[in-house]
């Protein structure tokens, strides 16, 4: 992790007798630190130095030299005992003190530590992403860095994660109204803050310190852009300790790790082989040409053969959120990506604000396992609707595998649903093509059309038959009539349908005709009032369709 002074100088605390600091604290550049040689200088922009003044003064005539012919340079320096006037009054020269009876050695351990801290806490972040952590996550891990409270809202000011920094000795009298998924209040919203220059310009994508009228306090804010439209504010709120300028290195650190979260891009810092396969998998998807030696490279990384074995499609989005309203950027895709993959042999990437899974059937039938199963149990665990396809052959299949997931995705997203296979809803999606063309009424035999809206009992009688096969011993049965009774109602239902449904397509148009109605009902349909005696049942049939 690179750090900035401010940032090191805070944490030396006690250690620190001083300092001098005039970089831009929004642009940390230090790496480990060394100890001060003479001909170090060279180093100067990017390494913390550790060195006595005398040290300094020995070097003061190179140093001096290299930091005037070079004026965009940083020399970055902790000095054990006071620094020599010629780095304090450089411009280009950071330098914080300690008292000149410290040992050199303990104080280049402390900033040693320093950024071992750091570079854990960002490795820390890494992973919680990688490993398909939420937002929520990555500030639980951060209130030991920032030892404040930490809120992350969206552009509307709705809070999206909000953590307390737990202490008994100071009041949270600023930001006790804050409340995880609710609106912030009106007097803490962005038209409420002014900026140091008293401007309201919060377009930076770096950390500002802005003053909110509503706490009467100084916030860290960082705008994190997760995409062209959308971004995430990101607010330290000093509840604990003040906010400052040796927060903006962790604050940059945190906002690269919430935009790799909400981000489809962060998913291309996965391993190669990984980032390989999603970029040619999502090619694929959608339709568009892939070499074939691509192909090649694709199923040998992930040992498929791409054409022999059979591959599912998977399309996921997010159920509904009634708490918030479900947003584009307010979908941690690349996080549920990782966790997929993670618990399930697949590739996941996002194709059109969707997320797509592709895995290899044939790989899964082989170690007898059921990758539907677990997706669906994954599905319910994070809220998710799935589609699927049906099995395809080969990796030249997948966009016809895409178009059937996500025609099958419509189906989960109906009530008691939370994976739908294309094959068990295959006539409903027919169905849904056939709908969005004509009134689906229009689309059915307009007899039957006036048969279900003039005699309902009769046309129940009429589908019951069908649907048993045309077998009335069957379907009298399931209708709880006597066969006889049955017969009767039958013929008149055939005669008044004017129907031959001794021939199969005829039969095959009624049975479509039946699912149409029952899917969508009868609107569109030209049918008179019904008589009073026959409401009830064509209220029981209207309730069916529905």
């Amino acid at each position: 992790m690179k750090l900035s002074l401010y940032t090191i100088e805070h944490e030396l605390g006690g250690l620190a007798a001083g300092a001098n600091l005039h970089s831009d604290c929004n642009s940390p550049q230090l790496d480990y630190p060394i100890l001060f040689g003479t001909g170090d200088h060279r180093y100067y922009n990017n390494i913390a130095y550790v060195a006595t003044s005398r040290q300094l003064e020995e070097s003061k005539e190179a140093v001096k030299r290299y930091l005037g012919q070079n004026p965009g340079l940083v020399f970055s320096c902790i000095c054990i005992g006071e620094p020599p006037s010629f780095c304090t009054e450089a411009r280009n020269c950071d330098i914080v003190w300690t008292r000149g009876d410290e040992d050199r050695s303990r104080a280049f351990n402390a900033v040693q530590r320093i950024f071992q801290h750091f570079d854990a806490w960002e490795r820390e972040l890494g992973l919680i992403v990688d490993k398909g952590g939420e937002l929520a996550d990555l500030a639980e891990a951060s209130l030991r860095v920032f030892k404040n409270d930490l809120c992350i809202t969206d552009p509307f000011s709705r809070v999206l994660a909000y953590r307390v920094f737990r202490n008994e000795r100071f009041p949270r009298e600023w930001t006790g109204r804050i409340q995880e998924g609710e609106c912030l209040p009106r007097d803490m919203v962005l038209d409420g803050v002014e900026d140091e220059r008293e401007g309201q310009d919060f377009s930076s994508f770096h950390p500002t310190f802005p003053h909110m009228k509503a706490f009467d306090c100084t916030i860290l804010r960082s705008v994190v852009g997760v995409s062209r439209e959308y971004a995430l504010v990101l607010s330290v709120h000093p509840n604990f300790q003040p906010v400052g300028k040796k927060d903006c290195a962790p604050a940059l650190v945190l906002a690269e790790a919430v935009k790799r979260l909400y981000s489809a891009f962060g998913m291309a810092k996965g391993g190669t082989s990984g980032a390989d396969a999603r970029s040619i998998l999502k090619a694929v998807v959608r339709g568009r040409q892939v070499p074939d030696s691509d192909l090649v490279q694709c199923a040998l990384a992930r040992g498929w053969n791409r054409n022999t074995d059979e591959y599912l499609c998977f399309c996921i989005d997010f159920m509904p959120n009634m708490q918030m309203q479900d947003c584009h950027f307010m979908r941690p895709c690349v996080s549920v990506c990782n966790r997929l993959q993670a618990l399930v042999d697949c590739v996941a990437f996002v194709v059109d604000d969707r997320i797509v899974a592709v895995l290899d059937a044939t790989q899964w039938a082989a170690r007898e396992g059921d990758p539907y199963a677990e997706i669906s149990r994954f599905a319910e665990e994070h809220r998710l609707a799935v589609g699927a396809s049906a099995p395809c052959c080969g990796l030249h299949s997948l966009p016809n595998g895409y178009t059937q997931a996500r025609a099958a995705l419509r189906m989960a997203a109906e009530p008691g649903q939370r994976l739908a296979r294309f094959g068990d809803h295959a006539l409903d999606i027919g169905m849904d093509f056939i709908a969005q063309e004509l009134e689906p009424a229009h689309f059915c035999p307009q007899t039957l059309v006036k048969l279900a809206c003039e005699e309902p009992d009769l046309y129940a009688v009429l589908e019951a038959y069908l649907q048993a096969n045309c077998n009335s011993n069957e379907a009298s049965k399931q209708m709880g009539l006597p066969r006889n009774s049955f017969v009767y109602r039958l013929e008149k239902a055939k005669r008044l349908a004017g129907l031959d449904f001794e021939d199969p397509d005829v039969r095959l148009l009624a049975l479509v005709s039946f699912r149409l109605v029952r899917r969508y009902g009868l609107d569109g349909a030209d049918c008179p009032p019904p008589r009073r005696s026959e409401r009830s049942a064509r209220g029981r049939l209207r309730g069916q369709v529905e």
